[in-house]
């Protein structure tokens, strides 16, 4: 009895189970099958219809309506250097040139706004008062250094047990070439560090010689002179 109350549960192979309503119903037929070349339109058919609520757009009179030749314009000549690297127009010339365009191609014209006018009054420019300011310089001007050990003092040299021998020798030489230093362009009072090396900057050790000068030299030998006759033999 279970066996046959199964097969007559089962459904024909042309029906289904509707899932919602629990009732058995045919299968639908397939639609047929009709062939891409075979189809052709009717007279008269075109794929979009308008409906009675869709109304057509009303064409625009001031606008011209493209005619089947078309109104693409190709420019088949290069462009200028004006066209590449653009123009330096003024707003002005830049509004007619565009209109200009506007109306060889015979389209609408191109509205532009109002520009608004910010005010009436002549510009009188900004006067400001004349003002000081004080610039420092990157050099620093001093007087003149008459004992002076540059390898030590300025650039840091240490030789060690024989710096302080280095030195007083140094002071000697300087006492004993005063005058040459003091008669050696006598008209220069100042000294300046534009053109040595900062302080601290690893310089190697150099001897300076000192500078020729006429006046110097007139000034040493007159000294020596002037002693040898205050302190004869």
């Amino acid at each position: 009895m279970e066996k046959e109350a199964g097969e007559t549960a089962k459904p024909p192979s042309n029906s289904y189970v509707n899932p919602a309503t629990g009732v058995i119903v045919p299968v639908p037929p397939p639609p047929p099958i009709v062939p891409s070349d075979e189809w052709t339109p009717t007279a008269g058919a075109s794929g979009i219809k308008t409906t009675s609520l869709q109304q057509p757009p009303k064409p625009d009179p001031n606008v011209k309506a493209p005619s089947e030749e078309g109104e693409v314009q190709i420019q088949l000549e290069p462009p200028g250097s004006d066209r590449i690297f653009g123009r330096r127009d003024s707003e002005s010339s830049l509004k007619i040139r565009m209109q200009q365009e506007v109306r060889q191609q015979k389209r609408q014209p191109i509205p532009f706004p109002d520009e608004p006018i910010l005010s009436t009054l002549r510009y009188a420019g900004r006067v400001f008062p004349p003002m000081t300011e004080t610039v420092e310089p990157n050099y620093l001007c001093y007087g003149r250094l008459l004992f002076e050990d540059k390898n030590s003092e300025r650039y840091g040299w240490d030789l060690g047990f024989i710096q302080p021998f280095v030195s007083a020798g140094i002071f000697f030489w300087d006492t004993a070439w005063l005058p040459y230093h003091l008669a050696t362009d006598p008209c220069r009072k100042y000294e300046c560090n534009s053109g040595y090396c900062l302080p601290g900057d690893p310089v190697p050790y150099l001897i300076y010689p000192p500078l020729y000068s006429v006046t110097g030299a007139a000034a040493e030998i007159g000294t020596i002179v002037a002693l040898a006759w205050i302190f004869p033999g």
